[in-house]
C-alpha cells in the first residue's frame, strides 16, 4: 500500500548534456553522462511513484520533455543556492496541507525502498529526518512542519550535513539520522550503485 500523507519532492534537473553530472566526465562523453542522469532520475522517480500516493518533480526546467513521461506534477524549483530552492518546496508542500515533506534528490538510484520508507515512518516522531552520505551531505530531508533549518550552509562542500544539524539543535528541533549511504558523483559510484542494487544502470556504464 502507497503511503500517504507525505508530500514527496524529487528534485531534479533536466539530463542536458554537460549541465549534469558532470564529474562523470572523465570517464563518459556529456552524453553519457547525462544519459546515466537520466537513468539515475528515471530509477528515484519511479520508485517514489510505487512508494507513495503524493509525488512532485521539482524541476529546473519544466518545460523538458524527459519530465513529462511520469504522470506527475512538475513545479519550478526557482532561482537561488540549493538551500533557498528547497525551502521553496517545503513551503509550497505545507502550504497545501500535507502532514509531512519529504525531499530528495537523483544521486542515489540505488536507495533501497526500506529507506524511504524509514524517513517516512521517523516523521511521525522527530522533527526532521535526514539520510547522510559519505561525502558529508545527504540524500533525503523530511520534516513534518514548516521549518528553516538551511541558513548559512556551504553546498557542496563536506560540511552540509554538520551546518544543517547545527541549525537543527540551534533550534532545539528533533531529528533522526538514517544510516550512512553514498551518492553516485563519480564514474567508480556506478558500478558501487549496481553492485548495491541499482539496476537500470545504462549500457555506456
Amino acid at each position: 500500500m502507497k503511503r500517504t500523507g507525505i508530500q514527496l519532492v524529487v528534485m531534479c534537473k533536466a539530463p542536458v548534456p554537460g549541465k549534469v553530472k558532470t564529474r562523470l566526465m572523465s570517464r563518459y562523453t556529456a552524453d553519457e553522462a547525462a544519459a546515466l542522469h537520466a537513468a539515475m532520475a528515471t530509477t528515484v522517480i519511479e520508485r517514489a511513484n510505487r512508494l507513495f500516493v503524493d509525488v512532485v518533480i521539482a524541476a529546473d526546467d519544466t518545460a523538458h520533455t524527459f519530465f513529462a513521461t511520469f504522470g506527475q506534477p512538475v513545479v519550478k524549483q526557482g532561482e537561488g543556492d540549493l538551500g533557498a530552492r528547497m525551502q521553496r518546496q517545503i513551503e509550497r508542500a505545507m502550504h497545501s496541507g500535507v502532514a509531512a515533506v519529504l525531499l530528495l534528490g537523483t544521486d542515489s538510484p540505488h536507495m533501497p525502498d526500506s529507506r524511504l520508507m524509514m524517513a517516512a515512518e521517523a516523521l511521525c516522531d522527530v522533527d526532521v529526518v535526514l539520510g547522510p552520505v559519505e561525502d558529508g551531505g545527504y540524500d533525503l530531508i523530511g520534516m513534518n512542519r514548516l521549518l528553516s533549518v538551511f541558513e548559512g550552509i556551504y553546498w557542496s562542500s563536506t560540511h552540509v550535513l554538520s551546518q544543517t544539524l547545527a541549525n537543527i539543535h540551534r533550534k532545539q528541533l528533533s531529528v533522526k539520522q538514517l544510516g550512512i549511504s553514498f551518492d553516485v558523483d563519480f564514474p567508480a559510484d556506478v558500478e558501487r550503485a549496481r553492485q548495491a542494487g541499482w539496476l537500470r544502470v545504462p549500457s555506456v556504464a
